[in-house]
């Protein structure tokens, strides 16, 4: 039986697709996926940035790379270098330390790898007196009153953790309205002050740190001879200190 042309072109091109895909053709293999990036060591941040100078500081410092056994040490114009203490690796972007007592300044901070390397973050820590939010605070009495009512003691009792933590002096100084004697007037004053002392020292903070004087009526914070003057004149003012 004779085949036409046509019939044979057909086998032929099925002959060629079937060596084409055979089992010895296979699909080239996917490409290598890129090498991970190499983290480096470096440092980012120090939270907080900014602590009271003579006074050993607790921080945390990020970055990347941090390895166990790191340390950290602070160099700026006061100190060529000075360590830090308590330094614990929490993870590889975590240092936990306690900062030395250090003089006021910018410092950078360079954080060193047991295998040698070593980074730094420039003026990455300030050591500068820091503004307390109850540096100074005054409350009111009532007409011939050395009690707190309510609201002084709730204002006390706000900046309760700010008298607590400052490691300076507190200086509360008791006034009067222009009622009254000088005298009696001055001793009034001074119960007050010794009652805003009372009330910081039964909350927890040390007495040895808290002074108490009185000015009676000599100093008044509005003038005028009303109530609205009085009652502004009826008070102690607490100043706080480093």
């Amino acid at each position: 039986m004779l085949r036409s042309p046509s019939a044979f072109l057909s086998v032929a091109i099925l002959a060629g697709f079937v060596l084409l895909v055979g089992p010895g053709c296979k699909k080239p293999p996917a490409p290598a996926p890129p090498p991970a990036p190499e983290v480096r060591l470096q440092v980012t941040s120090v939270n907080p940035g900014r602590v009271a100078p003579g006074v050993p500081s607790p921080v945390r410092v990020y970055g990347s790379a941090f390895e166990p056994g790191a340390t950290v040490a602070f160099s700026g114009t006061a100190v060529t270098s000075q360590p830090g203490a308590e330094v614990r690796v929490s993870d590889p972007n975590t240092i936990e330390l306690t900062v030395p007592p250090l003089p006021a300044g910018a410092y950078d901070v360079v954080v060193s790898n047991p295998s040698g390397e070593s980074a730094t973050l420039r003026s990455g820590l300030m050591v500068k007196l820091l503004e307390l939010p109850c540096r100074s605070v005054t409350v009111n009495f009532g007409f011939d009153v050395s009690s707190l009512n309510s609201g002084a003691r709730s204002t006390l009792d706000g900046y309760m953790d700010c008298y607590q933590s400052a490691s300076g002096s507190i200086k509360i100084e008791g006034h009067a309205d222009e009622r009254g004697t000088v005298d009696y007037n001055l001793a009034l004053g001074q119960r007050r002050a010794e009652t805003v002392k009372s009330h910081l020292v039964g909350s927890g903070v040390s007495g040895s740190r808290v002074s108490t004087m009185s000015y009676g009526e000599e100093r008044p914070a509005a003038s005028g001879h009303n109530e609205s003057a009085w009652s502004q004149n009826r008070r102690a003012e607490i100043t706080a200190s480093e």
